[in-house]
């Protein structure tokens, strides 16, 4: 019985020793925390805000330009017009459904630029914010001895104790300076309509 029990505590020591020391670190409240990737995300969000307002209001003109087709199709169906007022209108027709065309054009392009310049800007912050925090846990790890560092929510259950999140948030936002936070890329310019191009005032 005796060895059975000294064989118990060798087994349980061994099991201890090779146990690696492992931690986690929680990405999102990394994102929320870090000073840069707050700033970053804010800097995001306002030209996604500013990228919508220029589609509303050039969105507003391809609406306008629309009525003013139906209006001039309307137009050309009235039965008081003589052969000639149809050709015209026809002509008038056709004319505006040319820049109507190039217009929506124009607002699909620059929805997909908008859309193109914020993803990549998402992507640019993913691939910095997520190659500081790896420099910053590496070094943590050295210094704590840790063999592994996981994201959270891999485990369906992790300790408090081995949560080392805020310590990397601590040493990022030690070496954060605002200057770092790269300008956001214009939104895209929207073409200038050639004069005359515009729907006519109603």
């Amino acid at each position: 019985m005796k060895s059975f029990f000294l064989a118990l505590a060798f087994a349980a020591v061994t099991l201890h020793a090779a146990a690696p020391n492992v931690a986690v670190v929680d990405a999102e409240e990394v994102m929320k925390k870090y000073g840069k990737a707050v700033a970053i995300q804010g800097d995001i969000q306002k030209s996604q805000v500013a990228a919508q307002a220029a589609i509303n209001e050039r969105g507003k003109e391809v609406e306008g330009m629309i009525a003013e087709l139906q209006a001039i199709e309307k137009r050309g169906q009235s039965p008081l017009l003589s052969e000639a007022g149809k050709k015209s209108v026809q002509a008038e027709f056709q004319s505006k459904s040319e820049v109507f065309q190039q217009r929506r054009a124009e607002l699909q392009k620059f929805i997909q630029e908008a859309n193109a310049t914020i993803q990549q800007r998402q992507a640019e912050m993913t691939k910095t914010i997520g190659a500081e925090v790896r420099a910053e846990v590496e070094k943590i790890s050295k210094a704590k001895s840790l063999q592994l560092v996981l994201p959270k929510g891999v485990s369906l259950y992790t300790d408090a104790s081995l949560d080392i999140t805020d310590e990397v948030v601590k040493v990022l936002n030690a070496g954060y300076k605002p200057a770092e936070v790269p300008a956001a890329p214009a939104t895209p310019a929207a073409p200038v309509a050639p004069a005359g191009d515009k729907p006519a005032a109603k």
